[in-house]
């Protein structure tokens, strides 16, 4: 099972140049959102450590980090060539970083540290339903006291079944997005279609309480894009 992952996470990477067109024309907000993130990041102190999940090319979180004094840096994923790729993004971060190439729920079960801060991006929708409640309880376990989760994803609106957001997301992106022509946006809504499964916000909420999370705040929401902050207890 891990290698059929791994092959279709590479075979994303063969189409990556759309993608890249994607958050060039800023069409998933990645400019506003990414503020919001660094605004968040630059109150912490020195020496924090950061587990990105589903890293990708990294390039996006490598602009925050540059300018803070990051103390360790742990990327994951499942595509080599994308860790590769976030390797070279990276290589100005003045400290330890380390690269696991692997499914991030695994991964977060074979992990023996605990981080500061444990960001994801635009990944935990791939995830099923226990899939995604796992991965609350394994983050959370991996949470040094008064860390938190910083999650960037799509979340369905309360009244949106999944076939109702699929269509409406697709229905937008054929209509609104720019910098792609019609057989890359025909790619990139196939892609959304099988493999998109993102919950609404009071899920997502009811599941990291379940897993021990004291706090969860919306940052920002631009669309269905949310930046979402989960806080674990500050004596946990």
């Amino acid at each position: 099972m891990h290698d059929v992952q791994e092959t279709e996470a590479e075979n994303i990477f063969d189409t990556w140049d759309i993608y890249q067109k994607i958050v060039s024309a800023n069409n998933m907000f990645h400019l506003e959102i990414y503020a919001d993130v660094a605004a968040i990041l630059q109150t912490l102190e020195g020496g924090f450590s950061v587990l990105d999940l589903g890293c990708g090319d990294a390039v996006n979180l490598a602009s925050v980090l540059m300018p803070l004094p990051v103390g360790h840096y742990c990327g994951v994923d499942l595509s080599k060539t994308a860790l590769a790729l976030a390797d070279q993004n990276l290589k100005g971060l003045a400290c330890p970083i380390e690269w696991r190439c692997g499914d991030l729920l695994q991964e977060l079960h074979t992990l023996d540290k605990k981080y500061d801060v444990i960001f994801t991006s635009f990944a935990l929708h791939h995830l099923n339903y226990a899939e995604k409640c796992e991965f609350f309880q394994a983050a959370h376990a991996h949470l040094n006291a008064g860390g938190f989760l910083l999650m960037i994803d799509v979340v369905r609106e309360e009244h949106e079944d999944l076939p109702g957001y699929l269509a409406a997301y697709c229905g937008w992106l054929r209509d609104d997005w720019q910098g792609i022509d019609g057989r890359e946006k025909a790619i990139a809504c196939q892609h959304i279609m099988e493999n998109d499964f993102p919950e609404t916000l009071l899920t997502l909420q009811a599941f990291s309480v379940q897993a021990g999370f004291t706090a969860c705040r919306t940052i920002s929401r631009y669309q269905w894009h949310n930046v979402l902050r989960f806080d674990a207890a500050s004596g946990a």
